[in-house]
């Protein structure tokens, strides 16, 4: 990722006018699914104003329903907990930290009212979405923003796991490894730009094919397929991290790179069985302790060396 180019497309984003284009997009997509009764957890740990959570609070706020928001505790038993006092019927949030959720919730037989889920932030596997829908026994849909940041491009079709591309703020290209631009249809990298500013071409770093026929849902707007995570994070890590979130003793991990070669960070249910982890790896696995532990962000595209070094 070019972090310059990232931070004058999250400038771009954070002007008063695209956000009030932003509220009312969101609102557009969510009343389609949610009911002016609902009351929606937002599980995001960036809650300041023109984040990500605070357009859906706005949003959610416009169409009359209630956001819920974490607050300043976000351990991961105190989560599950208010959205169960707050009988709350719809989540917003990480892939990740549903997922957790969604295993917290069976793991303590913790009751919830949860028909609707979606996810922030592409690509979302679909053994990840599985989890999700059976773990909190729901509905799952998707919105496609970069990161964490308020730039929100596009959001899941309810007819196929695809994104309908928010073509009237953006632009959408796929790249080929040399950079240059793929016809609809072929796989490649995902770049997309403002089109009041085209000079910020941003390449994401996840792949995908561009679809341009009108859709079963009735949009004609340009539409991502099959969105995975591109080559130019080392698909080493993102196997490993992958495999690990499939374990249901697995609460949650981070992997990264140290002096040691690969560290991962593992926070596990007590007495759960434990996949078998690389030998070259630093292992840094604790119990998980609800009272005090966070949710935390399995961040994919480090770079590993070539050769580990083994762990001490």
């Amino acid at each position: 990722m070019d972090r310059e180019v990232f931070h004058q497309m999250a400038e771009y984003c954070a002007d008063q006018q695209y956000q009030t284009r932003t509220i009312a997009y969101l609102s557009a997509h969510l009343r389609k699914f949610l009911r002016r009764d609902d009351r929606v957890m937002l599980c995001f740990l960036d809650q300041r104003p023109g984040s990500l959570s605070w357009l859906f609070a706005q949003a959610l706020l416009e169409l009359e329903i209630t956001p819920i928001t974490i607050e300043a505790d976000k351990r991961w038993k105190y989560i599950l907990r208010s959205a169960f006092t707050n009988r709350v019927s719809a989540i917003i949030g990480e892939p990740l930290l549903l997922l957790g959720l969604a295993k917290l919730k069976i793991q303590t037989a913790t009751p919830l009212f949860i028909r609707r889920v979606i996810t922030t932030g592409y690509p979302c596997p679909e053994w990840m979405r599985q989890g999700i829908v059976t773990g909190l026994d729901c509905a799952v849909g998707g919105c496609f923003a970069l990161q964490q940041s308020g730039t929100v491009a596009g959001f899941a079709c309810g007819h196929s796991w695809g994104v309908h591309i928010r073509d009237e703020e953006f632009g959408v290209e796929i790249l080929d490894k040399e950079g240059k631009t793929l016809p609809p249809g072929k796989v490649g990298e995902i770049l997309i730009y403002p089109k009041v500013r085209p000079d910020i071409r941003y390449a994401i770093g996840d792949n995908a094919r561009l679809v341009m026929q009108p859709c079963d849902c009735g949009s004609r707007s340009p539409r991502l397929m099959d969105m995975r995570t591109g080559s130019n994070n080392p698909m080493e890590l993102d196997s490993l991290g992958q495999g690990l979130q499939k374990w249901n003793s697995i609460l949650d991990c981070r992997l990264k790179k140290s002096v040691h070669g690969l560290e991962i960070e593992i926070i596990c249910f007590p007495g759960e069985k434990l996949p078998r982890l690389p030998t070259t790896a630093k292992q840094v696995i604790r119990p998980w302790q609800p009272e005090v532990d966070e949710p935390f962000e399995y961040r994919q595209g480090i770079s590993l060396r070539e050769n580990f070094t083994e762990s001490h």
